[in-house]
């Protein structure tokens, strides 16, 4: 496929951002009232989508090195060898955090999620080393960048965020008797440091924005299979479709088991949306088409 369309057109990015600020303004009135309705941190539905909602974000670290390894030059040794190790090295990280992140949310014994994230490991190689066979080698690399830059981006917005607004969790509020509610248009707040003083987590000031969410919309990216396989381009709208539905049951989800508040989960989707749009947009839009790919 030679890109002769936007990976995802104007009119999705409209029609995303109009309803995130929607869900921003409702949720600057029910956000609390909202969580407290929704929230059973002992419910498994939560606690698995804790576990494994955000694993597209490690998986695409696994699909990128794959594909920066199978895409390597091999015409020109320093790159290629570049690439190489790039890519081993991104696979190799991808793998650890699929085995082993999932263990901190599960009440079960570390070696059956490390066991689940090699077999889904290995189910990514090799998908993705079947979808890169026969495929242009440029595409393939360019796939690779737009994985990672899209990986990179949201990781570092949602996390400047977070440490900068300081917003205190749902379950803190719930669980802490001197924790209390605030909206997420304040910045900061005094609660953090006198909690801080009494050995409550720094982790428990981080719900605003969701990074969760924001990495499960990283699932989009699914769309980005047809550049590799032309012949799926049929699938496209249904990839991304599942994208979207993956980032709408996690983020209701966090906010289920007191993680996040619908704020938080708006915007988290938000960073990891517009991540994937413009990254994405940015690479594949034939450079004749840029200015109406944005």
């Amino acid at each position: 496929m030679k890109g002769n369309t936007a990976f995802l057109p104007r009119q999705i990015l409209y029609g995303v951002v109009v309803i995130a600020l929607a869900l921003v303004a409702v949720g600057s009135f029910v956000d609390f009232p909202l969580s407290c309705a929704l929230y059973d941190a002992s419910s498994p539905f939560a606690m698995f989508f804790a576990a494994y909602g955000a694993i597209p974000a490690p998986l695409g670290c696994v699909a990128a090195g794959t594909l920066f390894v199978c895409g390597r030059s091999r015409d020109n040794k320093f790159p290629g060898m570049v690439q190489r190790i790039g890519g081993a090295l991104l696979l190799l990280a991808g793998v650890l955090l699929v085995c082993f992140l999932p263990a901190l949310y599960l009440p079960v014994s570390p070696f059956f999620p490390a066991g689940v994230g090699l077999v889904l490991s290995a189910g990514t190689i090799l998908v993705t080393c079947r979808l890169a066979k026969g495929a242009d080698r440029t595409t393939i690399i360019r796939v690779a960048l737009a994985i990672v830059l899209v990986l990179l981006c949201e990781l570092v917005v949602v996390n400047l965020i977070k440490g900068a607004w300081g917003r205190p969790r749902m379950r803190l509020v719930v669980n802490h008797p001197e924790a209390y509610f605030h909206p997420w248009w304040q910045w900061g707040t005094v609660l953090k440091e006198a909690l801080l003083a009494t050995g409550v987590a720094a982790d428990e000031f981080k719900s605003f924005p969701s990074g969760h969410t924001a990495n499960a919309t990283t699932m989009l990216l699914l769309g980005l299979i047809p550049y590799l396989k032309p012949p799926l381009q049929k699938y496209k709208t249904a990839l991304v479709a599942f994208g979207f539905a993956w980032a709408a049951v996690v983020a209701f989800s966090r906010i289920m088991i007191g993680a996040h508040y619908l704020t938080d989960t708006t915007v988290g989707f938000l960073v990891g949306f517009l991540s994937v749009y413009f990254i994405c947009n940015f690479l594949f839009c034939p450079q004749k088409q840029h200015p109406q790919c944005f």
